[in-house]
């Protein structure tokens, strides 16, 4: 999930940002992290300045900087948040046994693959700016776990196919919804987890009549 290319799992590129040790540290860097995501949430990731996050959140822009170099670095600090409420939800999906996914009807499957996750990014459209959808480790990762869920479901050739596509349809949503309104944005969203059910009932069904 993370905004930037990192080396391995756990191990990031970016330089992290400062850690405050008090509370009423951490509440004011909160504070500013919020005011950054209200930001990107009204005017897009264009309107973040360390300034405007200083003016929006009540404080000083010396304590903008007391936390965060620049403003990538407080972009960073935002993706590394949304990592830190994503990342149990990923597990759990992961910990997931082939039977599991085998035993699940198609709605299920991409509920438990993508649609918990999609409706996340629309909630938090800070979180959708700052990540990184070009980043070769995290969708490398995200595309080993489709193909190997749908593979498990619907067979070597026919889950590869599915996979590849449900693969391409997810990634182009996300880059579709960072750019529309809201309204087009959940439109689509609310759209999509029923289309690509539907997709996957019809490969399903394909999948029983070829094993016969």
């Amino acid at each position: 999930m993370r905004r930037k290319a990192v080396t391995k799992p756990g191990t990031s590129a970016r330089t992290t940002a400062r850690a405050p040790r008090q509370a009423r540290g951490r509440e004011r860097r909160e504070q500013l992290l919020d005011a950054a995501a209200a930001l990107i949430a009204e005017s897009g990731l264009a309107a973040v300045s360390m300034h405007a996050a200083a003016e929006r959140a009540g404080a000083s822009i010396g304590s903008v900087y007391h936390f965060f170099r620049d403003k990538d670095q407080m972009l960073d600090a935002l993706a590394e948040r949304h990592d830190a409420e994503l990342q149990p939800a990923f597990d759990r999906v992961l910990q997931r046994t082939d039977a599991d996914w085998i035993a699940m009807p198609p709605a299920e499957i991409i509920e438990q693959l993508i649609g918990w996750a999609i409706r996340y990014f629309v909630r938090h459209p800070d979180a959708l700016a700052t990540l990184d959808l070009h980043d070769k480790t995290m969708h490398g990762e995200f595309k080993a776990l489709i193909d190997r869920v749908l593979r498990a479901k619907l067979g070597e050739e026919l889950g590869a196919e599915a996979a590849t596509t449900l693969d391409a349809v997810v990634l182009g949503t996300l880059l579709f919804t960072r750019e529309q309104d809201p309204r087009s944005r959940d439109a689509v969203v609310a759209a999509l987890p029923e289309m690509m059910s539907a997709y996957l009932v019809v490969l399903e069904a394909k999948a029983k009549r070829d094993r016969r």
